[in-house]
């Protein structure tokens, strides 16, 4: 079944990431390496001395072999004596040279030498400057000059600058300097504290990946040649471990190769080993399937030690209830894997459904190094197998005046006669599902029937529900239900659809074949009537009708309430008297008041005749011509006012 299927995947997912704060279930896979393989291999066009330095690097902790060694290895010669490479490209040629190990021809080991002991002996050289210079020096076994000066310039440069990338820097310069490196060995706890703890699984550091792994390679790195345990904890390490593990995606060369260089570190340094326990097999068990095998590595997929583990499964507890059905039980190795280890869950027979097991591993006595090794937990499922009985199938009035008729039908035979059933009628079938392991009645996820007509293949699927005796009823009113099936009559098959995320034997069984017999559908828009698709008439807009006028001598009285004090003003002006002699006699004057009269002369049409549209159409011209020839009027008025003033 497609949603079985689904939640296996889901499962799946869940199992590879589903632990407790300090532990690992994931590893880096041959999947995993693969594809950083591939990432690697786009710096083989020898284009970048950096990107090829990566890809070197990246290669030989991953045991390839170098492609295009000789073009490599002449490419590498061509920017060692190229006057405009950086002192950045020079390191990456030292390096890439010294991890190529065969070339036919040798570096100019003096002049490189020459640069990288006048960087490293200069009062001005930054941080990533002596870091370039210093690991130039030890890859061409050159020595690094006067350690005391350079331990003065380094600290020198850390109290202008002791950002995370500095220190990181810092730290792999000590790493070189032997005992002389002490003095940066006390910043790497002020390095760790600055660390960000994302949901309480991971550790990083601003600036992600490349910073997180130069900080924490380098702290290893340090503590290695000082002798001393860094200042990281157990679960701080496998915090580390986690987001390292997280970027494993990365998609450029130099985030490979930090990515593969401090796993390698955090696989092979003396103070914390971070051991990934993960799910080897299928995360579901049943009858035909009962062992949970799991691996035991480090974080590259290699086993932690030729001896055997003591690999413990110290619960298995059910999801939901917290029913722990496994205490203490210890995981047998697996012959020719050392790192593979396999328990029976089934032993204890436990009920179907969801576990976490948790899992825990040590070295028969004890290496301090292993962390992350205790508790881990994995998600599994305990699957069993289902039968179905007491099928029945038939038909019953709707009304239920009469007695259904049943026939019983044993799976996974069909029924041979056909059942009919008409609008008067029910369709039922009842069933009971059993755990085949208990023989005790079960309730699934999925329990479907679905009908299919035969000559169109339409199908319609209906949920069984189980009553409070776990007895599934399908049951339909063929009346009611004939809008569903469209009124379309005719033989149907009908199947039962039977799924769960924890059965084995998830199952689609044909019954029987059944024969509807519905109403023709009155209703002119029947979906086989053509009238339902056909061209209906266009929609126009329709203004809303005008409201009725008022009458005659109310509009009037109305007329001549709104022209009395047009007439007052008149009667005024002859009783006071015009002065006309200050008109100015030009076209802007005349045009403004002639459109400033049309415009009201324009809203008497507009009450008269005209609609809104139409009068928004005229006012704009006239409008724009009033505007802009009394505009003109104005400014003219100002000057003479301005001139007699």
């Amino acid at each position: 079944m497609n949603l079985n299927f689904a939640v296996f995947v889901v499962l799946g997912i869940a199992a590879s990431v589903c632990d407790g704060a300090t532990t690992t279930t994931s590893y880096l896979s041959a999947a995993d390496k693969a594809r950083l393989k591939q990432v690697l291999s786009v710096a083989w066009d020898l284009r970048d001395v950096a990107a090829v330095n990566y890809a070197v690097s990246g290669y030989k902790i991953l045991g390839e072999q170098i492609v295009k060694q000789e073009d490599v290895c002449k490419f590498l010669l061509l920017r060692a004596n190229d006057k405009a490479a950086t002192l950045e490209d020079l390191y990456h040629v030292t390096s890439a040279w010294k991890s190529v190990g065969k070339c036919a021809g040798s570096l100019p080991v003096v002049a490189l030498a020459k640069t990288f002991t006048q960087v490293s002996e200069s009062d001005t050289s930054t941080v990533p400057e002596l870091f370039f210079a210093v690991h130039g020096l030890t890859n061409l076994n050159q020595k690094k000059g006067d350690a005391t000066k350079l331990i003065k310039t380094l600290q020198a440069a850390l109290k202008k600058d002791d950002s995370l990338l500095n220190l990181g820097y810092s730290f792999h310069i000590a790493a070189q300097l032997g005992t002389d490196g002490t003095f940066a060995f006390d910043r790497i706890e002020d390095a760790i504290v600055q660390a960000d703890e994302v949901d309480s699984r991971f550790l990083q550091f601003e600036g992600g990946l490349s910073i997180t792994a130069l900080l924490v390679n380098g702290a290893y790195q340090l503590a290695s040649t000082v002798k001393k345990p860094p200042p990281i904890t157990g679960d701080q390490a496998v915090k580390f471990a986690n987001y390292f593990l997280s970027r494993r995606s990365v998609q450029t060369t130099k985030g490979v190769y930090n990515l593969l260089e401090v796993l390698s570190v955090l696989t092979k340094n003396e103070f914390h080993l971070p051991v990934a326990i993960t799910l080897a097999s299928q995360a579901a068990v049943s009858l035909e399937q009962p062992h949970v095998t799991v691996k035991v590595s480090n974080l590259l997929g290699q086993a932690l030690s030729t001896l055997p583990l003591t690999v413990t499964a110290e619960s298995a507890t059910r999801v939901g209830d917290e029913v722990v059905v496994l205490s203490k039980k210890k995981f047998e190795a697996v012959k020719g894997d050392t790192s593979l280890y396999t328990v029976n869950l089934m032993e204890t027979k436990p009920e179907r459904g969801f576990y976490k097991l948790t899992v825990s591993a040590a070295l028969p006595k004890s290496d301090p190094r292993l962390v992350g090794n205790v508790g881990a937990s994995l998600a599994i499922k305990v699957m069993t197998s289902v039968v179905v009985e007491n099928v029945e199938v038939g038909t019953a009035d709707a009304d239920q005046t009469t007695q259904a008729k049943l026939s019983k039908v044993a799976h996974p035979s069909k029924l041979t006669t056909i059942v009919e059933a008409d609008t008067l009628q029910k369709l039922i079938m009842k069933f009971v599902l059993k755990d085949k392991s208990t023989g005790k009645p079960m309730t699934v996820h999925q329990a479907f029937v679905k009908l299919t007509h035969k000559e169109t293949n339409s199908e319609i699927i209906f949920v069984s529900e189980p009553d409070s005796l776990k007895t599934y009823k399908f049951d339909i009113d063929v009346g009611l239900k004939a809008g569903e099936f469209g009124h379309l009559s005719g033989v149907y098959s009908m199947e039962l659809l039977v799924g769960d995320a924890v059965l084995t034997n998830s199952f689609s069984w044909l019954v029987v074949d059944v024969k509807l017999k519905f109403q023709e559908q009155a209703s002119p828009r029947s979906t086989r009537d053509p009238y339902l698709y056909a061209r209906r008439p266009e929609i126009k807009h329709l203004f809303r009708e005008p409201e009725r006028r008022p009458p005659a001598m109310v509009s009037n009285l109305f007329s001549g309430l709104v022209a009395l004090p047009l007439v007052i003003l008149l009667i005024l002006w002859a009783h006071l008297g015009i002065n006309v002699s200050n008109f100015p006699c030009s076209l802007s004057a005349v045009v403004f008041h002639v459109g400033l009269g049309a415009i009201f002369a324009l809203f008497g049409v507009f009450w008269l005749q005209l609609n809104m549209f139409q009068t928004v159409k005229y006012l704009l011209g006239l409008g724009i011509v009033t505007f802009l020839s009394g505009n003109k009027l104005l400014a003219h008025i100002a000057k003479v006012r301005k001139s007699h003033g």
